[in-house]
């Protein structure tokens, strides 16, 4: 066994490569298998046993090879059979490193146990609960499917377009891990594949001008796709995803989308003739914006019912409805209009139409921004409309409750009661509001 044992920072380890002629069978290169002890004497013994299961399993495999339907089949009765006896199925090199000998004890009782009473289920159960049927071996390019099949209830009410924007950048996330580390076999990611991950990030941010948040979105995604898939297989990973993809998010500097001052929105945007050439809705998306500090799919989103303006407090109600739902639950709330939004508000009493979505909007206002030059300052766009909203309620010293509740932002203190009234958010609103343009 001498042959088959290496030593790395006092521990041993089992380490023995896969022969050339049981490649067909294996695709494993070589197999490393820690022996918890610095002991050479333990280490054999351990050695022996992880040797004898695993020539087992070559001569099983060697004289009964099965297709991969097959092996799903046999793996899913396990799982289930494992189930029934109060067990999660896990494999036997995994119970060999990991189990407690109360554990290992529990499930060789539950052998015993099923032999003395049907001697005929013997085989399956001591397959499912001692971790000998092989595990199935999905690939990173076969998770997206069972993921995507999983996440159903986070899309409920969702519009296609909604669903689009939720699937793209979690399928290219899954897609560009897969190209750096290759088409692996989910259990078989390692550390040092996502730190791989981390390096290829870090080369596009440096060299590519992408944007660390983006990096770190697309770890959260990879992270979340492997947690699910193995939840909902319910296979016990080597590595849990929460360790493989600790502390490798980079750091974020401050949000790049700078606010507009206040003057220039109303002398630029509002008091001259610098929106002229927009089409008339979205120049009333600018003025509703303006005044509300609402999102731009919340403006594009809005249906006749959701406008008020025959209320004695005209207002706009953000909230969930057929064009479709919102980023947040804290995003639902209504908005007095006042200044800039109530006359936007009237130029299209029953809402925009031109604009299937909120993207098609922003490309052709920021487009026409910045060939217009009506960014004064670098990062500045559309959006930061939403950004000067929530300077100018800061700058009047509005509280921080009142803010959070207009921007439909969770409030950092409890929540009690029914939230602010209209009147209550008029008062602070009518304090801000810009001049309606002429």
């Amino acid at each position: 066994m001498s042959d088959y044992l290496m030593q790395h920072k006092g521990y041993y380890y089992y380490f023995r490569r896969v022969p050339k002629h049981l490649a067909e069978f294996d695709s494993r290169r070589h197999i490393k298998i820690s022996l918890k002890t610095k002991d050479k004497a333990t280490a054999r013994k351990r050695a022996m046993i992880q040797n004898e299961t695993i020539e087992k399993f070559w001569r099983d495999i060697a004289s009964n090879p099965i297709s991969s339907e097959q092996s799903d089949e046999l793996y899913q009765n396990a799982v289930q059979t494992a189930r029934v006896h109060g067990f999660s199925y896990r494999d036997i090199l995994d119970l060999s490193e990991n189990a407690s000998a109360g554990e290992l004890v529990d499930r060789l009782l539950a052998v015993q146990s099923v032999q003395e009473k049907t001697p005929e289920n013997k085989l399956g159960v001591q397959e499912a609960l001692i971790g000998t049927v092989s595990d199935v071996q999905l690939k990173l390019s076969e998770a997206w499917d069972i993921y995507r099949a999983r996440c159903a209830d986070r899309l409920l009410d969702k519009t296609d377009h909604q669903i689009r924007k939720w699937e793209n950048p979690r399928k290219l996330a899954l897609k560009n891990f897969s190209e750096v580390i290759g088409d692996k076999g989910i259990i078989e990611v390692t550390r040092k594949d996502v730190l791989s991950y981390q390096e290829w990030w870090l080369h596009r941010i440096t060299h590519e001008d992408r944007k660390p948040a983006t990096a770190n979105k697309n770890f959260n995604y990879v992270r979340d796709i492997l947690e699910t898939v193995f939840i909902s297989q319910d296979i016990t990973p080597a590595i849990e995803p929460d360790v493989l993809f600790a502390k490798i998010k980079f750091k974020e500097g401050l949000d790049s989308r700078k606010s507009y001052e206040a003057e220039h929105v109303q002398t630029v945007f509002l008091n001259s003739n610098a929106l002229d050439a927009l089409n008339d809705e979205a120049r009333a998306l600018i003025y509703l914006m303006a005044d509300t500090g609402a999102r731009v799919s919340e403006v594009t989103g809005l249906l006749p019912e959701d406008i008020n303006l025959e209320a004695d407090i005209p207002f706009i109600f953000i909230r969930n409805n057929a064009r479709g739902t919102l980023k947040t639950v804290q995003s639902e709330r209504q908005i007095p209009l006042v200044g800039a939004s109530l006359y936007g508000a009237q130029m299209f009493p029953k809402g925009l139409e031109r604009y299937a979505t909120a993207d098609s909007a922003s490309s052709l206002i920021n487009k026409y921004l910045r060939y217009h030059d009506l960014n004064p300052v670098k990062g500045q766009s559309l959006y930061s409309l939403r950004h000067t909203f929530k300077d100018r309620l800061r700058d009047i010293q509005a509280p921080e409750e009142v803010i959070d509740n207009l921007m439909g932002h969770k409030s950092r203190g409890p929540k009690y009661g029914r939230g602010h009234i209209l009147e209550t958010k008029l008062e602070w609103l009518n304090k801000i509001a810009y001049q309606a343009p002429k």
